[in-house]
């Protein structure tokens, strides 16, 4: 069987605890199959040389740099699971992109996500909690009953991202502006 393929899409930056991941990775089981794959450019030296280190010693992690954005979209789409480890974030772009593509989420319990996913979703884990994170991987692996319902759960709320509503409600909003003109 092939690998559990694990998104991790983003710049690399501290806010985003880009590493967060990794480090979970290596606490999965040894017959585990995730596979982390990093997509986003080092906005520093030191995030790039820990991202090489990281994808040298760590053989479930692997570094892709940044990619234009069709490529970095064909990736998170091939995968089984989007991570979002963020320390604090909006609406996270990378969440909207999984839900496009229908792939289910693992988020740090951010309120950005919190609004996109709502208060119930099962895929949060405590921010900066590595060993939680690790847990909801290995379920999401192992479990296909929870896989299931993260599954289904994004599936649900892929209307929100679905770009002819998104257009009809900026057309909206526009016309409610000239009004108030």
């Amino acid at each position: 069987m092939g690998a559990f393929e694990v998104c991790v899409l983003g710049h690399l930056r501290e806010v985003k605890d880009p590493f967060r991941a990794a480090a979970a990775s290596r606490l999965l089981r040894p017959e585990s199959r995730v596979e982390v794959v990093q997509v986003g450019g080092a906005l520093s030296e030191e995030m790039g040389d820990q991202a090489r280190a990281e994808a040298a010693s760590n053989p479930r992690y692997r570094w892709v740099g940044e990619q234009p954005r069709w490529k970095a979209v064909r990736i998170l789409a091939r995968s089984r699971l989007l991570v979002l480890t963020s320390v604090m974030e909006g609406g996270a772009n990378a969440v909207c992109e999984a839900l496009a593509c229908s792939v289910p989420v693992l988020s740090s319990r951010i309120s950005g996500s919190i609004g996109l996913l709502g208060e119930a979703y099962p895929g949060y884990f405590p921010v900066g909690d590595t060993e939680a994170l690790a847990k909801l991987m290995g379920r999401a692996e192992r479990d296909l009953d929870f896989y299931a319902r993260l599954k289904a759960w994004c599936r649900g709320l892929k209307p929100l991202v679905d770009p002819v509503r998104e257009q009809r409600a900026w057309e909206g909003l526009l016309k409610e502006l000239e009004g108030e003109c």
